[in-house]
């Protein structure tokens, strides 16, 4: 056994008798403060293991699972708990342990969920993946993110401020009414939205052109034409069937192709779907800027575009994007006015270091205040890097000063820091595009 390996503090979890060669052998913990890694024992159910990782460090301590249950988030599973089994997987823990024991205490630190997504896939080097999961009403769910309430939301934020990086997993409908997915897609009526459909094939006869559904032509066991009354009796000769028709039981309608409708197993919300909404789902890798917020403590905070995305005009970058070009469309099919304004922050770091990271954060919440104070609800903002882009639907261009200006004296008056700011105008369909070039760079 090798003797690293074997300092490693281990937190029994569970009811199930200890082995006596697992207390000689290994040093045992008395709970998860002072372990390492946590060993959900046999038999044990893996919730047991939930209600005890109340803190960063128990939440984020590698576990061996040797339950005999599936345990979606376990960095191994063993058989049975021998002792090669288990020093082979420990083999695979010690890594994880001397990774996470080069970070500072994340439960002593401000955006601790935060943190701890971050410190997840640091210390396990692979990307926090996404995964389906028909218990939970959206279907899928991160495993490695136990305890942690609404991830997707939090690692959206984390993406945006470039702190994780996205790869595709899967895009999903989900009920406008519950927000759920776990739907019943199903083909229906065009008149009545049954489910209750039949196809028939049709019948179309050569000789005079008639075309309708098998059953009018069935005259017993052989057809007969109901327009010409002549019998049919050759297939490739006589007649032939282009094709199938679907027949609603519930209201008669006939078609050539059914509607598609969505049904919510768990609130009976019906949908068309035409109505229906996607939703896209990621895996996440951290980044070597998301390395650094880990190291440091302090994230950065949670970027000026995360703080104006969750403002009441807000929006990322990608978002505001395809309302700007939605709304240049609108302007120039109309002839409608569009203007834009850019606040350039030129002092984020110096305020940075002045206020340190709440403080930032406190800043970037009193800057999103006075923009909902000096815009209207209608008006759309975003931020990149240390800019903010607040977007102007039907204002003209020569309107734009007396917002720019009282946007300006609010900021220096009101915001702390202080903050240091200059306000650019932008006007026209075409003008703007070179907000969408300053964005997509």
């Amino acid at each position: 056994m090798d003797s690293a390996t074997a300092r490693l503090r281990l937190w029994l979890v569970g009811e199930s008798a200890r082995p006596t060669w697992l207390s000689d052998a290994y040093t045992v913990a008395d709970g998860p403060e002072h372990a390492d890694v946590a060993v959900l024992m046999p038999g044990t159910p893996v919730e047991a293991l939930d209600d005890r990782r109340a803190s960063a460090h128990a939440a984020l301590m590698p576990v061996i699972n040797a339950s005999g249950q599936s345990m979606p988030g376990a960095l191994c599973d063993v058989a049975s708990l021998q002792p090669a089994l288990l020093d082979e997987a420990l083999g695979v823990a010690r890594p994880v342990v001397e990774r996470l024991a080069q970070l500072p205490e994340i439960d002593a630190l401000a955006d601790t969920d935060a943190l701890m997504v971050l410190a997840m896939a640091h210390s396990r080097q692979t990307p926090i993946q996404a995964t389906w999961d028909f218990t939970r009403p959206a279907a899928v769910r991160y495993a490695a993110l136990r305890g942690i309430e609404n991830p997707r939301e939090l690692l959206e934020e984390l993406a945006a401020a470039e702190l994780l990086v996205r790869e595709r997993f899967d895009c999903i409908h989900y009920c406008p009414a519950c927000d759920g997915s776990r739907l019943n897609v199903r083909e229906e009526c065009t008149e009545c939205r049954s489910s209750d459909l039949g196809s028939e094939p049709l019948v179309h006869h050569y000789r005079c052109a008639y075309q309708a559904r098998e059953s009018e032509f069935l005259r017993g066991r052989s057809l007969e034409c109901p327009k010409c009354r002549r019998a049919l009796r050759h297939y490739g000769v006589d007649y032939d069937k282009p094709g199938v028709v679907f027949v609603c039981g519930h209201c008669g309608a006939e078609s050539s192709d059914p509607a598609v409708g969505f049904l919510c197993a768990d609130c009976g919300r019906h949908t068309d779907s035409e109505r229906m909404d996607t939703r896209t789902w990621w895996h996440y890798a951290i980044t070597s800027g998301g390395v650094t917020a880990l190291h440091r403590g302090v994230l950065p905070h949670l970027s000026l575009e995360a703080s104006m995305a969750r403002g009441p005009m807000g929006y990322w970058v990608r978002d505001f994007m395809t309302l700007l070009r939605f709304e240049q469309a609108q302007a120039r099919r109309y002839q409608r006015p569009l203007s834009a304004l850019i606040l350039r922050v030129h002092n984020i770091e110096a305020m940075s270091d002045a206020w340190g990271g709440r403080g930032l954060s406190r800043v970037f919440a009193h800057l999103v205040d006075v923009l909902s104070e000096c815009l209207r609800e209608t008006d759309a903002v975003t931020a990149r890097n240390h800019v903010v882009y607040v977007l102007l639907p039907e204002t003209p261009m020569a309107e734009t000063e007396v917002i720019a200006q009282r946007l300006r004296e609010t900021v220096e008056t009101v915001v702390a820091g202080p903050m240091q700011i200059t306000v650019e105008r932008s006007g026209g369909v075409d003008g703007l595009s070179t907000v969408l070039e300053a964005l997509t760079d």
